[in-house]
């Protein structure tokens, strides 16, 4: 006899492929297209920077003066914001929220329009001079892309979720050549969990992204980092310290941006008048402070060869906060994780003057706690230290000093979420009025298998018994739905409105084979709760038996009543 065993899979034309070779398929497709994405964002953003600071800036600076650089910031500040408000508002901002949005809520659906608006939006606003880093963009840019192409296949939401998950990783990779990097910030951040196939397929994108980037934008770190090393163990008690200065230091920064925002978005002007006057803002401080506008990582490179004095660095660990909040409040598209580098290298690099002057002797250079500083103030406003961890090595291809990154990043990390209460990226979900951690941990059990939520049935039914005999039976027990077996295997599900109406036909002796229901669909342990729950509701039956797709046999079920208690246990943790 065949088995109602339902085998979850992707409709390709007519054929179907089980879901997990479809995802390795597909993240192949989005992790070449994410890298290409990337590329040509980087192509974007210098043809952009050639224009304004060669062309343009020049052009201005030979009418006007000093005072030419604000007008070359207005007019990139008045492009990216006309462009968002205009085409796409979620591209405005940091974009990293919009992408865990889009994962949470739904289903992972981004609109195609958005990899176009970004790339220019964030490009105008890097390229002019904008205090904003290229992270923010690639991610969703690259998360747009696996979206798309998923909804274009017509994939279930939990596969195209994971494709907007291997699209984040796929642009971070590519963009920073940190292939481990992109995996643990798409895992991390982006699905806040590590479950085995969406991260293997996300592995399969990072990696082909990165083999993408390396070869149209080199194979080589983004930073030259000396071989730092640790001097003596007492220099552990200083990262400490820094650990500790760098989360309240990303708490201001974080607070500063979102207070910066709210002040923009009070103004009743239009976009456009925003993005110039916080552009001409952040212009005003870039006459004196050149080294705040743009990504800054060359900046970056300079406290990593010592050529940073104490103050100054103290100074711009202070501007470039500033300079980025009032680029992202005013309008302007781009991402935080190249401002935090920026803040946390001269952060560390001031504090390592201070320690290093007065006890040469056990502690390490400077620049070292420069480096150190990056990964722990991304880390505390991100609260993503595996990430901050795993990206900082990559970029600097630095590994002598992981003892003391790791101690000052994990204390970061506790602190910053102690002082923030929710992340850089959360906070503007909460904002929105989305309790981002309760719908993350209600999303994992949507995610979660079948195995993990079943039950034994109260009860079973032999195929060969008779109605009388199982509607008597039927009485002390609570189910409605009942499952059917011929021996081991299952065959279908009796309901108690089947029985009764048997009896009430004088069928009371026949086996209950005649009147039970073989078309009921079955799920197998390894299908998702959220692919069981949709079953229940297209066969409006609530309870589904749990049939191992090997031989048919019987396993347990689920019911409506399991996965909403299982929703309602994970929404009181």
């Amino acid at each position: 006899m065949q088995s109602a065993v339902s085998h979850p899979g992707v409709p390709i034309g007519r054929i179907v492929i089980s879901q997990s070779a479809f995802l390795l398929a597909a993240a192949v497709v989005v992790g070449i297209g994410g890298g290409f994405g990337a590329v040509l964002f980087r192509k974007l953003i210098v043809l952009e920077h050639a224009f304004a600071f060669g062309i343009l800036g020049t052009w201005l600076r030979s009418r006007i003066g000093a005072v030419g650089l604000l007008v070359q910031l207005a007019l990139g500040g008045a492009f990216a914001a006309w462009i968002s408000s205009r085409f796409a508002p979620e591209a405005k901002g940091h974009g990293v929220p919009e992408v865990m949005e889009a994962v949470a809520l739904r289903k992972g659906k981004m609109r195609p329009r958005v990899i176009a608006v970004k790339a220019l939006a964030s490009a105008s606003t890097i390229g002019f001079g904008g205090s904003a880093g290229r992270e923010g963009p690639i991610v969703q840019i690259g998360a747009a892309i696996g979206s798309v192409f998923g909804r274009l296949v017509h994939a279930p939401s939990t596969v195209v979720r994971t494709l907007v998950a291997c699209g984040a990783a796929a642009g971070i990779s590519a963009t920073f050549n940190a292939p481990l990097g992109g995996v643990f910030f798409a895992a991390e951040v982006i699905l806040g969990d590590f479950a085995p196939r969406s991260f293997a397929a996300i592995v399969v994108s990072s990696a082909l992204a990165a083999v993408v980037g390396r070869t149209f934008l080199g194979n080589h770190p983004s930073f030259d980092a000396s071989a730092f090393v640790l001097v003596s163990p007492i220099e552990l008690a200083f990262y400490a310290t820094l650990g500790v200065i760098a989360a309240i230091w990303a708490t201001g920064f974080v607070r500063m941006l979102y207070a910066i925002e709210d002040r923009f978005d009070g103004l009743r002007w239009s976009p456009v008048l925003k993005g110039m006057l916080g552009f001409m803002a952040v212009g005003a401080l870039g006459i004196w402070f050149p080294q705040i506008l743009g990504v800054g990582y060359d900046r970056i490179q300079q406290v990593l060869y010592h050529h940073v004095g104490g103050a100054h660095a103290f100074v711009l660990a202070i501007l470039k906060p500033l300079a980025t909040s009032l680029t992202l409040g005013a309008g302007g598209s781009g991402g935080i994780f190249s401002p935090s580098l920026f803040t946390g290298a001269f952060l560390g690099d001031a504090f390592g003057r201070v320690v290093h002057t007065m006890l040469p002797a056990v502690t390490g250079p400077a620049a070292a706690y420069g480096l150190v500083g990056m990964a722990a103030v991304f880390a505390a406003a991100a609260e993503a230290p595996v990430t901050a961890i795993t990206i900082l090595f990559e970029m600097s291809n630095d590994y002598t000093i992981i003892l003391p990154l790791m101690i000052a990043v994990v204390i970061a990390t506790l602190l910053g979420r102690k002082l923030l209460g929710s992340t850089v990226y959360e906070m503007k979900l909460v904002r929105r009025g989305i309790d981002w951690q309760r719908v993350r941990r209600q999303r994992s059990v949507a995610d979660a298998v079948v195995s993990s939520v079943m039950r034994r049935p109260s009860a079973v039914v032999a195929a060969s018994e008779t109605v009388a005999s199982v509607a008597a039976r039927k009485e002390a027990l609570a189910e409605t739905v009942l499952p059917v077996c011929d021996g081991e295997a299952y065959v279908g599900v009796v309901t108690a409105a089947d029985l009764a109406a048997a009896l009430a036909d004088g069928r009371g002796g026949e086996p209950v084979a005649v009147i039970m229901r073989r078309e009921v669909p079955t799920v197998a342990p390894s299908e998702q709760v959220e692919f069981a729950a949709s079953k229940m509701v297209d066969a409006e039956i609530p309870v589904l038996p749990v049939v191992s797709p090997a031989d048919a046999k019987l396993l347990g079920v689920v019911s409506g009543r399991d996965v909403l208690r299982a929703y309602r246990v994970s929404a009181d943790s």
